[in-house]
């Protein structure tokens, strides 16, 4: 985490002054650029502030809103459009805090309709851009060098990734509140992730309600499809005991007593916890997905 935020405020700046629509001054002598620019950099956030708010360094932050721009740039040249890096900031904020106030008055210093929709746009911009950084590799280098890698950390040949689920929390819906509600005893979304050695997620599900079990989840066409031969995916995924055992994925040996059983499940355990560290990773940097945040 190196640079100086100064430099950072200039990058962003320059990305402000490209989003921040027209160059002239509106009926009122408002100048459009300056207003959302200075609203960032008069902060004068140090590196630890940054990382503390945004929960990214300068720099990515630089690079999400080059990525988001062509989705976020302002389609009109009035002064109270929205810069793309002030949608950006606030969503950032939100996405790690977990909290509407937060992104309101610490960061961006606009209103609360403006926070919400800027969270909005910039959530659906990067839904948008979902399949540039979250698909499955079906070339056959790729798929050795998953297995290679699975096999390093664990010793088990021809792991292509690692299958579970995890609990967003939701506020209670208006309506059939009770088919969120899961066995932990709060309303939530059930995710279904599954990813690879280096912690890289390939694919996510989230259509299902926290009542439903992973076994169930699993059945539904995102996952099985992938297995099938016309896909030519050579290997399997690794499951917790929450799940049945298929030609395509592997569970823990239950109620193990022999040796060699033991050892497999302790592999096993093993080249699992990269999924589970990266599930731990993700509420902890984005509590917006964690009860410790509060609810979506």
């Amino acid at each position: 985490m190196t640079g100086r935020m100064k430099r950072g405020h200039t990058e962003q700046g320059k990305l402000l002054e490209e989003g921040g629509g027209g160059t002239g001054q509106s009926a009122g002598g408002h100048n459009p650029r300056r207003v959302f620019r200075d609203q960032f950099s008069d902060h004068n956030f140090s590196d630890d502030q940054c990382i503390r708010d945004l929960w990214f360094i300068n720099e990515v932050v630089t690079e999400i809103c080059q990525w988001l721009q062509p989705q976020l740039q302002p389609q009109n040249r009035a002064w109270t459009a929205l810069p793309v890096a002030v949608k950006v900031t606030v969503a950032l904020n939100f996405y790690g805090s977990g909290f509407i106030q937060a992104a309101a008055g610490d960061i961006s210093n606009i209103s609360w309709f403006a926070v919400h929709y800027s969270k909005r746009e910039s959530t659906e911009a990067v839904y948008t851009m979902r399949k540039r950084f979250i698909s499955f590799p079906f070339a056959r280098d790729k798929q050795e060098e998953q297995a290679q890698g699975f096999a390093r950390i664990a010793g088990l040949p021809m792991v292509q990734g690692a299958i579970d689920c995890m609990h967003i929390t939701i506020r209670a819906p208006h309506r059939n509140s009770a088919i969120f509600l899961n066995r932990k005893g709060f309303h939530s979304l059930n995710v279904q992730v599954v990813c690879d050695h280096r912690q890289r997620i390939m694919q996510v599900n989230v259509r299902y309600l926290g009542s439903s079990h992973v076994s169930f989840i699993l059945r539904q066409p995102s996952v099985p499809p992938t297995f099938q031969p016309a896909q030519q995916v050579k290997g399997w995924l690794l499951g917790d005991k929450g799940y049945l055992l298929m030609k395509w994925l592997m569970t823990l040996v239950r109620n193990a007593h022999m040796c060699a059983q033991q050892t497999y499940n302790e592999c096993h355990a093993a080249a699992r916890n990269n999924l589970e560290h990266t599930i731990s990773v993700l509420k902890h940097c984005f509590c917006c997905m964690d009860r410790s945040g509060g609810a979506l």
